[in-house]
């Protein structure tokens, strides 16, 4: 590795390195020599020009531009591999709300490029999603589809109020078989989805007319299968989009085993619009279904939507706030869900936490700007993250430059998209699902719900509690049947219930009397006091029982600890029980955290005896354990 210095005005500026070039600059009289190694940017960086050094001459230049390019190859090949794939998935966003598909496109790009820049995880793709689109689709059906751009600016706003906040430390509360469920069930869902690009596409007006769904619809997520509106596609035409499915979906799962030099997405891409145009349509009359089939990529307007004539944006005031409030929340809702839980499975693709409180500021500042330039909002996309991830598309670059294409594509390049087979579309889509499942967390839950015998004689031992295998399952149902903010609120609260419930069983007591001359007793208590142990607890003092106890009582809560108001009035109703008898009654050694908790409510605890960890200690050492071992 070669060394150099530098001031100011660079004129003493010395590289020792490596390699050299015959026409480099002099300056005073030394030849500047370059080390390939130094002034190489790391993946995704964007200072390859600066550092270490200034470039010098044209020559230069290329040489690092070049060098560049090779090292971000990855994530400039699944940009575009992206790019591609990402464009139908935001169209059936369209669809879904019964909006123009050039919103969803708008948004597509801006975000993106916006939350590579402002704020969002590395490697995770933006954009309008099936599920926004559904949030969005009401309001489309009653007011129409110019009061979406209000609607996702109100969501917006609130997502960067969510993050300026903090709260996303709040995730912390979805334990990790939400996760996993969730994960499943949208790999279900992302193929589900891709069915749709079997059927013939109806035109826009059936669209905006049937399309639109309440926000919590049983069985949507198969409706398009069972949709007596839309006639499948027939004969060769669904046999080659299969073939194609197949073909796309065997390159993206083998070629990285032989290969990764160029990500196996974008090849299967390349591959099958080549079989279709050169070897399907020229030399026969079969064809198979491609992107202008589905839809025709146009080129929306960019410009405010309170100057583009074709947008009617009516009056900011409360008559319009109260039309779209709850549709706001529902995108917020609904978009930060999936955001951060995109974020979270990428956290654990790439094993690189990601700032939860920065993806919602990213999140939230592109929806605004999005909506202010006519786009209908989005969110994180999971199944685009997948794909992006798995071409080795990791850094925020890969997402700028997705955005970047999805640009060139609608403004530019068109044509170029248009001709791209639905068939390569879906099996990469189905490869990323693939890749998407869990596998042995369906194998732990299946090992859950069989007997030990069985587990036994096929020798399956990767079993997880029942209690975690119910709230996957339960997380993936409620996801693909109903919706996915209700599939995550369900998981945590079934996961919650769990947890209060198995701590609820969790306090010991036990009774230890003086053995010399049993003048004392002390009750050792175990585990947490809160609201589901509070009732328990006191049971387990009957009066018919510790009226017959030693006039001295110790109640030692070394190993317990008090979480809320309900556990401190089981406590002080127990040192109540025992001081009416006419008892002393002291409690002893609280965990500093307990005390701080009892402090707060000081008026509580007048009267109360409080001891010293010694003077207990003294007294234990006299006595033996006589009796019972109490659990709530």
């Amino acid at each position: 590795m070669g060394k150099y210095s530098n001031d100011a005005s660079y004129a003493e500026e010395e590289v020792q390195g490596e390699r050299s070039f015959e026409d480099d600059p002099i300056e005073d009289g030394k030849q500047i020599i370059y080390d390939e190694e130094e002034y190489l940017a790391e993946v995704g960086e964007m200072n390859c020009y600066c550092v270490p050094t200034r470039v010098y001459g044209f020559k230069d230049f290329m040489y690092r531009t070049l060098g560049w390019t090779l090292l971000n190859k990855e994530q400039i090949l699944g940009a575009f591999t992206v790019a591609f794939t990402q464009i139908p998935e935001a169209v059936t966003g369209a669809l879904i709300a019964g909006v123009n598909p050039a919103l969803a496109l708008q948004s597509t790009w801006l975000m993106n490029i916006i939350t590579a820049l402002v704020g969002g995880r590395p490697g995770m793709i933006s954009g309008t999603t099936p599920f926004v689109g559904i949030a969005l689709a009401e309001l489309v059906q009653k007011y129409g589809s110019d009061y979406v751009h209000y609607a996702v600016m109100f969501a917006g706003f609130l997502q960067v109020i969510f993050g300026m906040m903090g709260l996303g430390a709040f995730m912390r509360f979805v334990p990790f078989p939400v996760v996993q469920g969730f994960s499943n069930a949208m790999a279900m869902y992302i193929i589900a989805a891709q069915f749709r690009f079997g059927k013939v596409a109806p035109d826009q007006t059936f669209l905006a007319e049937f399309s639109a769904r309440r926000l919590v619809e049983p069985g949507h997520s198969w409706a398009h299968l069972t949709d007596e509106n839309t006639a499948w596609h027939t004969g060769s035409s669904l046999i080659i989009l299969g073939s194609h499915a197949f073909v796309a979906f065997l390159i993206c799962l083998f070629l990285p085993r032989i290969t990764r030099v160029v990500p196996s997405a974008f090849v299967a891409l390349v591959v099958c619009t080549f079989i279709e145009h050169l070897f399907i349509r020229q030399p026969t009359d079969f064809r198979s279904a491609i992107i202008e089939d589905y839809v025709i990529v146009k080129t929306p307007t960019l410009e405010p939507v309170w100057t583009d004539s074709d947008i009617t944006m009516p009056g900011f005031n409360i008559d319009t706030f109260r039309k779209v409030y709850l549709y706001g929340l529902a995108i917020f809702g609904t978009g930060l869900c999936e955001s951060l839980l995109a974020t979270q499975i990428v956290d654990d693709l790439t094993e690189m936490k990601g700032g939860k409180n920065r993806v919602a500021i990213g999140q939230g500042v592109a929806n605004v700007i999005s909506a202010v330039f006519g786009g209908m909002g989005g969110s994180g996309s999971i199944a685009q993250s997948v794909v992006a991830n798995h071409s080795d598309g990791i850094t925020n670059l890969c997402t700028f430059l997705t955005g970047t294409f999805v640009l060139f594509f609608i403004y530019a390049a068109y044509g170029m998209v248009n001709i791209v087979p639905l068939g390569a579309i879906v099996g990469i889509m189905v490869w990323g699902a693939f890749k998407l499942v869990d596998w042995e967390s369906l194998l732990q839950a299946l090992a859950a719900l069989l007997p030990l015998s069985i587990r036994d004689r096929i020798n399956l031992d990767c079993k997880t509690p029942r209690a975690d295998a119910l709230i996957m399952l339960a997380v993936m149902a409620f996801t693909v049947c109903l919706d996915l903010s209700i599939g995550l609120l369900s998981g945590v609260l079934i996961a919650a219930f769990v947890y209060v419930w198995d701590s609820s069983t969790r306090v010991i007591v036990e009774r230890e009397v003086n053995a010399e001359e049993s003048s004392s007793v002390t009750y050792n208590v175990t585990g947490p006091l809160f609201f589901a142990t509070a009732e328990g607890f006191s049971d387990i003092f009957p009066l018919e029982e510790i009226q017959f106890d030693p006039d001295e009582v110790v109640i030692l809560l070394e190993g317990a600890e008090i979480y809320d108001y309900s556990g401190m009035v089981a406590l002080k109703k127990v040192y109540d029980r025992f001081a009416d008898l006419g008892k002393v009654v002291a409690l002893s050694s609280i965990s500093p955290t307990s005390r701080r908790l009892m402090e707060k409510t000081a008026y509580m605890w007048q009267g109360v005896n409080f001891l010293e960890i010694e003077e207990v200690e003294n007294s234990i050492d006299n006595s033996t354990l006589i009796s019972r071992d109490a659990k709530v």
